[in-house]
């Protein structure tokens, strides 16, 4: 519909109403649009000034009256362009006033499997070593496919990792990856993740969600804990072949 495309570039209901009646009339004065809309002059006057604003309405004197008009709709995409352009030169100074405090974190959802892979596509591309505490053979049953296209492109990376699994898990392992045994019941349905300053929580009920975690001391106390675990959980009991489905010990 064409309410809802003018809704996705920040239209309110109102501004629609009024630049597709405009669209419609060619040019008005306001008293009109207020009588058409059924809504308050000083209401048109002050969504009229809005749109003026964001480029989609012109204005006019004709006899000392001023008159509104739509902008041509093939305007639209350069318009949101040109914004889009002033927002590219500012990024700098936006940047620079990010702030640096350890105390807050961002904290973000996401659903399904589609956010999962999401989360370890974010694992993938910041290029650090992570760690992993979990039900790691979920990954193997629910997102078989993808999960064995990202164990490559972690190993083609270089990227190190260490995981933490109970031992009645069937999984496979990059040859960049470690993996240690704990006991099961130090294993929840919740899949642990840390990498940079990001700790992700994979929760493994349906429909699936990971809460994904960005502050650097929560991640640091997370890692801390996974040392200790590391520390303490056993090694495989026998070598294992690379690229094979494993069962461990």
């Amino acid at each position: 519909m064409v309410q809802e495309a003018l809704r996705k570039i920040g239209l309110t209901e109102e501004e629609i109403g009024i630049y597709l009646l405009l669209l419609r009339k060619g040019s008005s004065k306001a008293t009109l649009l207020s009588k058409d809309l059924g809504a308050a002059r000083t209401t048109v006057y002050r969504f009229l000034a809005s749109l003026h604003d964001k480029g989609l309405v012109g204005e006019n004197i004709q006899d000392n009256v001023k008159y509104f008009s739509a902008v041509d709709p093939r305007r639209i995409p350069e318009i949101i362009e040109e914004r889009a352009e002033e927002l590219r030169e500012k990024i700098p100074e936006l940047t620079s006033l990010q702030g640096r405090d350890l105390g807050r974190a961002k904290v973000e959802l996401y659903r399904g499997k589609e956010g999962m892979k999401t989360v370890m596509r974010d694992v993938l591309r910041s290029g650090a070593p992570y760690t992993f505490i979990g039900e790691v053979g979920k990954y193997f049953s629910e997102i078989p496919i993808f999960v064995l296209q990202w164990l490559r492109k972690i190993e083609k990376a270089r990227i190190r990792g260490r995981l933490l699994c109970p031992a009645d898990q069937h999984f496979k392992v990059a040859k960049t990856e470690e993996y240690r045994i704990l006991p099961r019941e130090l294993i929840s349905g919740i899949s642990t993740w840390t990498y940079g300053d990001k700790t992700a929580l994979f929760i493994w009920s349906e429909p699936f969600f990971v809460v994904l975690v960005e502050n650097e001391a929560v991640t640091r106390s997370n890692r801390k804990t996974f040392t200790y675990l590391w520390n303490t959980a056993k090694k495989p009991a026998a070598p294992h072949l690379r690229k094979t489905r494993l069962t461990p010990a």
